[in-house]
């Protein structure tokens, strides 16, 4: 029989009683299908629990004649696998909806927040154990949520008149039942990160794809007590609830049971979306049908819980990790351990055949340095050796390890055992960055989780941060400094996307490899920065100066753009500061705005000016090639023409120019810059000095 109406839309108690129905045919499903047991070996493997027991030797066999040895690479490769995704710390980078100013800004803003949410409140985290849930489980999953009694209280309101029935000898209010009304305390609140695992969440099994679907219930636990006093008209249906380490109602599965007792209860959030059967989305918090805390709408864009999987199982919703496969692998593996290891335990002394007769006894062969006799003809005592086992064991071994490799996508470069035959930083590098290839799958979807989390953590703060609050920023060259906002700084932004490097660069093999071509290059300027690379596989040592130049001029295009003073000093990379500033004016809305306009070629001038200026020696140091100075005025400085003005940033601590050996020398008796081939009288052609006609010039006429 059909539906007369869509469930998400009945009364609280209905809705509540198809969601527990819905619950357990999911949990029904995954149990027939033995996917939950895919689950559990899984974790019982990836924390060694093998033979019952974990991480101690122990024996079996009716009489404990056997040995069990587990040796782990299961976990050894669920490890590298977790590392080569989340090694390298990816780069947030907010999207607004306009290019103006104002948005450009808030969209600066929006990267200096989500670096602080990863950094400062644990957001990253949070974020590598869900990447390992999925690794060891085959998906994992975040829940961000506002919460409103978060942080500090922010103000007061004032009890409603309509809610006081009378005073007490003291003159404060009281409500209905006599008890005292305090005004009510309204916090800052901030956003809450919740990790679930697969036995947290369910939703719909008939879509394939969990980004279409309209809504999700997961499962959180939480004091029962402290939700009795939070909800005191339903305190006695919550504490009859049962909790954490009892039998669970409606089959929802946990990791691992907990020793002792606990007063934690399972409670349940329902969210669904804004769509066209239900316009307002809802939200339903309950812990069983008679227990129901929050009904109301939906008070969040979209669908709060984010999800990671390696793949996902064709036509159903469930997620698939390669980890799987290895399984069965690491069974065998132990095996062949237990059963070296049974033979060397049984074997391992040494037992002496000696025939009868021969006049040796068990005294003599006790003791070492012992003169012995015997009869030659009766024979002499030899050891009895046992303890060797089959070389195709170990060939086995051997065989499965690699196996494990292969499927995995970790290879013995990757785990830090190289074969001899790779013995050049290039083999290594490839083999290394075909390993992170192989990872592919699980990167992208490591990649899709930090957009969507980035995403929907700037949605929450553009949606309720309307009280103001500080962060620590990071601010130019990595600085950081406490910036107050809320939520109107940051509301023209519309997405987050994530930047990461490639493959090769997140391996030391890779950057070692880069940091010799840059060698035979030349692009390397000291041998010591080098060996640096070589021995710490950083690069930072060889862009660190040009990386610091670059971060100078991109502060000071942000400041450009916030009409704040720019300095320029003769010490400066004057080309590359003039063709990164005219960058400020390759914005169409940007170059609309007279007054930056006016401001960035001002401050090409004042490169222009020291380029004219400074010390030809200064600059060849810097490896900067010096202009001739503007041509003097009619008359000289003694004629009605001003004097040239002292560039900025040549100043010396006791006011002479930088770039003199005599301070009582002006500007305009500079040394002359080195005369070009072809000019013979002497004299220098007219130098351009309008902005646009030098980056013309510089920039080949493009």
């Amino acid at each position: 029989m059909s539906r007369e109406k869509y469930f998400a839309a009945e009364k609280a108690d209905k809705c509540v009683e198809t969601l527990i129905g819905k619950s357990q045919h999911w949990f029904k499903g995954v149990m027939d299908t033995d996917y939950i047991d895919k689950i559990k070996r899984s974790w019982k493997a990836y924390y060694g629990q093998y033979y019952g027991k974990g991480h101690f030797l122990s024996t079996g066999g009716e009489q404990g004649e056997l040995v069990n040895l587990a040796v782990n690479h299961y976990r050894n490769l669920a490890r590298h696998i977790h590392v080569m995704v989340t090694s390298t710390r990816p780069s947030f980078q907010c999207r607004a909806i306009n290019t103006d100013r104002k948005s450009l800004l808030q969209a600066e803003l929006g990267n200096g927040l989500l670096d602080y949410y990863m950094r400062e409140m644990k957001l990253e985290t949070i974020i590598k154990k869900a990447v390992e849930y999925a690794i060891v489980l085959g998906s994992g999953y975040i829940k961000l949520e506002w919460n409103s009694t978060k942080g500090k209280i922010y103000d007061y309101v004032d009890v409603d008149e309509e809610d006081i029935h009378d005073y007490d000898e003291d003159g404060e209010p009281l409500g209905e039942k006599g008890e005292t009304l305090k005004p009510f305390p309204i916090y800052e609140g901030d956003v809450e990160f919740t990790l679930l695992s697969p036995f947290d969440v369910v939703f719909d099994v008939t879509k394939e794809d969990y980004m279409k679907n309209d809504w999700v219930l997961c499962r959180s636990f939480i004091n029962k007590f402290d939700l009795a006093a939070k909800y005191p008209e339903l305190a006695e249906e919550l504490l009859s609830q049962d909790t954490k380490d009892k039998q669970e109602k409606r089959s929802r599965r946990v990791l691992s049971h907990p020793i002792e007792q606990t007063e934690d209860i399972p409670v349940y959030e329902f969210f669904h979306k804004r769509t066209e059967s239900m316009p307002n989305g809802r939200y339903v918090l309950y812990a069983d049908a008679d227990a129901i805390m929050e009904d109301t709408v939906m008070p969040y864009r979209d669908l709060p819980v984010h999800r990671i999987t390696p793949s996902e199982i064709m036509g159903t919703p469930y997620g698939y990790t390669d980890m799987f496969d290895l399984l069965p692998l690491q069974d065998m593996l132990n095996s062949l351990y237990s059963t070296a290891a049974t033979n060397v335990n049984a074997f391992g002394v040494v037992n002496i055949l000696n025939p009868r007769g021969n006049g040796v006894s068990v005294e003599q062969v006790s003791e070492g340095m012992n003169f012995i006799e015997y009869d030659p003809g009766m024979g002499k005592p030899e050891p009895l050796d046992l303890v060797k086992t089959s070389p195709e064991v170990y060939q086995l071994m051997s065989l499965l390890e690699k196996t494990m490799e292969t499927l995995s996508g970790v290879n013995s470069v990757a785990r830090g055992n190289p074969e001899q035959s790779l013995r050049s930083g290039n083999a290594l590098a490839l083999v290394q960055s075909q390993a992170l290839q192989f990872v592919s799958g699980l990167q992208q979807s490591y990649i899709q989780l930090l957009e969507s989390v980035g995403t929907g953590l700037i949605n929450l703060l553009k949606d309720f941060a309307n009280v103001p609050r500080i962060a620590a920023i990071s601010g130019l060259n990595n600085s950081t400094e406490m910036k107050e906002f809320k939520s109107d700084d940051i509301k023209s932004i519309n997405r987050v996307v994530v930047d990461v490097g490639n493959a090769l660069m997140q391996t030391t093999a890779g950057r070692a490899q880069v940091a010799e071509n840059l060698l035979q290059m030349g692009l390397i300027d000291s041998p010591e920065k080098y060996l640096m690379v070589m021995n710490t596989g950083n690069l930072d040592y060889l862009t660190e100066g040009k990386m610091d130049e670059m971060m100078t001029i991109k502060g000071e295009n942000e400041a450009l753009v916030r009409d704040e003073e720019v300095i320029a000093i003769f010490s400066d990379h004057h080309s590359l500061h003039i063709k990164e500033h005219r960058s400020v004016l390759s914005d169409y809305m940007l170059r609309r705005d007279p007054e930056l306009v006016q401001s960035v070629l001002d401050h090409i001038q004042e490169h222009i000016n020291l380029l004219q200026t400074t010390d030809p020696n200064i600059l060849s140091i810097i490896g900067e090639q010096p202009l001739a100075p503007p041509p003097q005025q009619p008359g000289g400085p003694q004629g009605n023409a001003p004097a040239p003005q002292q560039p900025a940033g040549t100043n010396m601590p006791d006011g002479g120019p930088a770039q003199m050996m005599d301070p009582n020398l002006g500007p305009q008796n500079l040394p002359q810059p080195a005369q070009p081939a072809g000019v013979s009288d002497g004299t220098l052609p007219p130098q351009p000095t309008n902005p646009a006609e030098l980056m013309a010039k510089n920039s080949g006429g493009s």
